[in-house]
């Protein structure tokens, strides 16, 4: 098993996607990575191992969402899995109100021991379905919505549409693919052009910004 990496290490791997963390944030980073690392070697987190890799491709990708969108109010992450992205958007924005929809007992165990080692405030965990978490939440409206690796199916999709906010935001880290597959199965919303995400040449940030209206 590889070993864990310092700050000063964690903060290098972070340097191509140019993002600005608040004090203490890659102490935590660094808390939530061992934590990580330990858990994965019982519990399949992640297909992803080696540390560095992890935090590039899990915490620097998710991390570099905050450039391109506004971190602000009610966040849910759908499908959170280890926690990215949602999770690791509050190294970025401490003051984000997180809920966490994950249907795996596991890994819902894993999320809440994370905020408890990290101390991270204001964040939920939710053991359910997405699709019928949106059924009685729909009406609440999400500041930003976000999801990475989840199976997109219109179902999906409709959920998404009434979890958000009128002008909140839907992101999906996904691949170019498989986000031309999203924007086809949702023609009528107001996507926005894909952003590449540093050091990739086929993983993208895709984002759609709801009607104020």
């Amino acid at each position: 098993m590889a070993g864990t990496l310092a700050a000063s290490e964690i903060a290098r791997e972070l340097a191509d996607y140019d993002v600005k963390l608040p004090p203490g944030a890659l102490t935590q980073l660094q808390a939530y990575l061992e934590l990580l690392l330990r858990w994965n070697r019982r519990v399949n987190l992640t297909g992803i191992r080696e540390p560095r890799r992890i935090v590039r491709e899990l915490f620097g990708e998710s991390l570099y969402l905050s450039r391109v969108i506004e971190l602000r109010g009610w966040l849910v992450d759908v499908g959170s899995g280890a926690g990215f992205p949602g999770l690791a958007l509050k190294l970025a924005a401490p003051e984000l109100r997180v809920t966490l929809i994950e249907a795996r007992g596991k890994k819902c165990a894993f999320l809440r021991e994370s905020i408890r080692v990290c101390d991270f405030a204001a964040t939920d965990v939710v053991q359910e379905r997405f699709e019928s978490w949106a059924e009685r939440n729909g009406e609440r409206g999400a500041d930003v919505v976000t999801t990475r690796a989840v199976d997109i199916a219109p179902k999906l999709l409709g959920s998404l549409s009434r979890v958000v906010g009128k002008g909140g935001t839907v992101a999906f880290l996904t691949t170019v693919g498989l986000g031309e597959r999203i924007q086809s199965l949702q023609p009528q919303w107001e996507w926005e052009r894909p952003r590449p995400i540093p050091g990739t040449s086929h993983r993208v940030i895709l984002c759609c910004r709801m009607s104020r209206t």
